[in-house]
């Protein structure tokens, strides 16, 4: 029987900053199959610990064949629909945005894991009995803290879920793949784009991002527009303007309560912005989207998708 993946876990829920989703996978006598990311409200990425069995994962343009002990990470965002055979037994998590941002952090090895998380991998854990113990101690923490949230617990969501992504760049050597398929501009873009999406809704200054970059403004603004034609300040609005126009469409905010959540001082304010850049009133957006069979609207804010 396939079904949608979900999980009873109090506060810490799909509308939360720091939303997740955990479950065991204990498959018994019978196979499991899930559906993962087949709403059109959510673009999470996907996480599997398979500690014993077997199974697969198949999504629009590739297919993971998984034989324990293995990991799959699935960064893409696209539906998936992963099956496990009778006997299998794991982990199975499903992160937003936000606390992968929160848990990469902004110390040097941020810009290889950010890299690692927007792609998709299959990691072996044979011969890998340290990494694979700490693994599965933070399964184990995230599964209980979902359960029973107590204070702090986005913190230690983000530290365990820490743990697991260091754990997976150790495993993979993806840090020299992403110093050597990349030169330094894409390497300071990727760290760029780690710093605006920790800070957009503080309203940096961009000579705020470059002084923490080491470099100046004008160095940035030089990367920016010759590696993707945009200006830093383009790119931050554009981020910006995203997070507003996924936050009309998917939750019950008023203006004014979501202008204050992104950091604009009055809804006037927020207004001007969001129409400025998208060439439609918040207003107008949410109607149009939120109406029945309502499509991507040309005017759509962009995303971070084709950064590199």
């Amino acid at each position: 029987m396939e079904q949608q993946f979900s999980h009873s876990q109090g506060p810490i829920s799909a509308s939360s900053p720091l939303a997740m989703k955990a479950e065991p996978i204990a498959c018994g006598l019978q196979p499991r199959v899930w559906s993962l990311n087949r709403s059109d409200a959510i673009s999470n990425r996907q996480i599997v610990l398979l500690s014993d069995g077997a199974g697969e994962a198949e999504s629009e343009d590739q297919t993971f064949a998984l034989t324990a002990p293995v990991l799959l990470w699935l960064g893409g965002g696209q539906p998936v629909r992963l099956q496990t055979a009778a006997g299998a037994t794991g982990f199975l998590a499903e992160i937003g945005n936000e606390i992968i941002v929160d848990a990469i952090g902004d110390q040097a090895e941020a810009v290889h894991l950010r890299y690692m998380v927007d792609r998709s991998m299959l990691l072996s854990l044979s011969g890998q009995r340290t990494l694979r113990s700490d693994i599965t101690m933070s399964f184990e923490a995230l599964l209980r803290e979902l359960r029973q949230p107590q204070k702090g617990s986005p913190m230690l969501l983000s530290a365990h879920l820490r743990i697991i992504l260091v754990a997976m760049m150790r495993i993979s050597g993806v840090e020299e793949v992403a110093l050597h398929s990349h030169g330094a501009r894409s390497h300071l873009l990727q760290r760029f784009r780690q710093l605006v999406e920790m800070h957009f809704r503080e309203h940096w200054k961009i000579s705020g991002y470059a002084d923490t970059l080491g470099i100046s403004s004008d160095r940035l603004h030089a990367v920016c527009t010759g590696e993707l034609g945009k200006t830093p300040k383009a790119l931050v609005a554009e981020r910006l303007a995203r997070e507003a126009g996924l936050r009309l469409e998917r939750s019950a905010m008023t203006i004014e309560q979501l202008s204050h959540s992104l950091g604009f001082r009055d809804p006037a304010h927020f207004s001007n912005f969001f129409k400025r850049t998208t060439g439609i009133r918040p207003g107008e957006y949410r109607k149009l989207m939120t109406a029945p069979g309502a499509r991507r609207l040309s005017s759509s804010p962009a995303s971070f998708a084709d950064w590199p």
